[in-house]
């Protein structure tokens, strides 16, 4: 007896997903950018029936057609406000006028536009806004940008609580330790904690080799949370694209506590459930997996998920629903077992010592010369 699960058509290529902090509500992002014609760049809010898991449409924000498609999306843990990157059409990038951090607040069902920032310095419309997130008390907002632009705002004056740090490549993610003090970043090859309050390098490392052969690259990374607090884990592709590994850390003392080969194919996406108990990663042959964050066992696997490898990824709040979007258009929804990895065996077991149960008393009574 599988999970549930169910795939839903989007209509558009999908890069960013999250829930709202409450109610099972998706909120998808993406588009096919100024050169895509007919493909729409939008953001769009969902009910999604835990039940059924169905998608139900409550409201679309479509940005023009020489807007590129929305490319992350950070909602606030408290307020219904919530920023998009979405670079301007290109004539104003060359001009140095990408406003493409835009904030919108959700009202009577409806996307409202609030304001649009400038976080990325770049003239070339190649380069987007690729992380956004809120530290857990939403207070700061980081963002980091394809051309290696590292920013941590104050929330919500949107000023500067740090100088933006250069890191001279592709900033792939950036999360808050639970209380906000320390931020990881990660390039390719470099990853990075800072101090959110003086900006300070608390602990790096560069060009990860691993078993002690394997060159390769960072991909994704996530301060541990309640269950997994204390903990920091990375996820490392291997250059020759024929392996993926995670490695767990613990914050203090920076000791590395376990890693783990996880796959033959580059993760490509990655996520944690809300309650710290959940690791689940997307990856380039198609699949989409679940782990354990205590002990990194493997709970659950979906064969092809999606036609393209997953783009981004989501835990519902209670973390018992996982969705996977990918730019094939398309978002997959899954019930997720709990962490014991045997959420309809542990039914079944009931059933099946109930029967033995049963049919020991039976012959026991029949034994006594009871009629049955």
């Amino acid at each position: 007896m599988a999970p549930p699960k169910k795939q839903t058509t989007i209509g558009f290529p999908v890069f960013a997903v999250t829930f709202t902090p409450n109610k099972p509500r998706l909120l998808l992002g993406g588009g096919g950018g100024a050169t895509r014609a007919g493909v729409k760049n939008a953001m769009i809010m969902y009910d999604l029936d835990p039940h059924t898991l169905e998608l139900k449409p409550v409201a679309e924000q479509l940005f023009g057609k020489q807007d590129d498609g929305c490319m992350s999306i950070a909602i606030h843990p408290k307020d219904k406000i919530f920023v998009a990157g979405v670079n301007s059409p290109e004539d104003q990038v060359a001009a140095g006028n990408n406003l493409n951090c835009r904030v919108f607040f959700f009202k009577n069902e409806k996307f409202m536009a609030k304001q649009s920032y400038k976080t990325l310095d770049s003239k070339e419309s190649i380069y987007y806004q690729k992380v956004a997130r809120f530290s857990t008390d939403g207070k700061l907002l980081v963002t980091g940008t394809t051309d290696g632009k590292l920013s941590l705002w104050l929330w919500p004056d949107f000023k500067l609580a740090i100088p933006a740090i250069d890191h001279k490549g592709e900033v792939a993610d950036a999360d808050f330790d639970p209380t906000g003090q320390q931020l990881v970043s990660i390039t390719d090859n470099n990853c990075f904690v800072t101090d959110t309050a003086t900006g300070k390098t608390l602990w790096s490392i560069e060009n990860p080799v691993m078993k002690k052969t394997i060159k390769s690259a960072f991909r994704a990374a996530r301060f541990g949370k309640r269950a997994s607090q204390g903990y920091l884990f990375l996820v490392i592709n291997a250059k020759d694209k024929k392996r993926a590994f995670i490695c767990k850390w613990q914050a203090q003392g920076w000791k590395l506590h376990r890693q783990k080969a996880i796959g033959n194919k580059p993760v490509t996406a990655f996520t944690m459930s809300e309650n710290g108990e959940l690791l689940a990663f997307g990856a380039a042959d198609l699949s989409v997996s679940v782990l354990s964050a205590t002990g990194l066992q493997a709970i659950y696997r979906v064969q092809n998920a999606h036609a393209f490898p997953a783009t981004a990824l989501a835990f519902s709040p209670n973390a018992q629903m996982l969705v996977s979007a990918s730019a094939d258009g398309t978002c997959h929804i899954a019930v997720v077992p709990p962490a014991s990895g045997s959420w309809y065996l542990f039914p079944m077991g009931l059933i099946g010592l109930f029967i033995i149960a049963l049919l020991s008393y039976l012959f026991m009574l029949e034994e006594d010369g009871y009629e049955l």
